[in-house]
């Protein structure tokens, strides 16, 4: 009985059906990142409250929404400072987005640089976050608390000064001004990274740990 040999076979169905998916898949992915792009552009740009390295007035600024005690953050956190050294166009602004399964430390880390920052300025801002990355184990539980206090003695702060600024929590409104503009530009997760051609006003937006390779392709099609 040859009835059927023009159909296809059930697993041919099968595979059919799945190469349908995936096509779908791929249309609704893109379709999100462009959705996920227009969103981005509302991310507010570069400015005096800001902590950035590099040239402030740059081209592309590498705008990072990130998380001391976020394991991805912790990965990626190596990545902005290398672009820099080969792209002296571009420049890494680092905003506060600490995710509430981190707390309360990943707050308190991003208080903790704020008080850094006003005592000692940009530098010791800059030096202190790769501190707190290089010493925490990430995912909310990475440090003791008083290691705050020990690494910005190490960052060149007075520790008495410090610890007052850290205990009356004088930079809250600072992060969570930050954390708002990054869930208004669409961040959720992190590291959130939009990068931003400052002129145009054009965006791309990464969201995660992406490689270096990306970052930079990113960068170079917004040139």
């Amino acid at each position: 009985n040859n009835s059927n040999s023009n159909n296809p076979s059930f697993a041919e169905q099968l595979e059919q059906y799945q190469k349908q998916q995936e096509q779908m898949q791929i249309e609704a992915q893109a379709e999100q990142q462009k959705l996920a792009e227009e969103q981005a552009k509302n991310v507010i740009p570069p400015n005096e409250d800001d902590h950035i390295l590099g040239d402030k007035d740059a081209l592309i600024s590498i705008i990072e929404y990130s998380d001391f005690e976020c394991p991805f953050c912790k990965q990626f956190h190596s990545t902005p400072s290398e672009i820099l050294e080969n792209n002296p166009d571009v420049n890494w602004v680092y905003r506060h987005f600490p995710l509430s399964f981190h707390d309360p430390l990943a707050t308190k880390q991003a208080l903790a640089s704020e008080c850094v920052a006003d005592l000692g300025g940009n530098n010791a801002f800059w030096e202190y976050s790769d501190k707190i990355f290089e010493t925490t184990d990430s995912n909310g539980k990475g440090m003791e608390v008083s290691e705050l206090t020990t690494l910005a003695k190490e960052a060149g702060v007075n520790p008495n000064e410090f610890q007052a600024c850290l205990d009356s929590e004088k930079f809250l409104a600072e992060v969570q001004a930050d954390i708002k503009s990054g869930t208004d530009a669409g961040v959720t997760g992190t590291p959130g990274n939009i990068i931003r051609n400052n002129k145009t006003g054009e965006v791309r937006f990464l969201a995660g740990a992406y490689p270096i390779e990306a970052v930079q392709a990113a960068i170079d099609e917004l040139k």
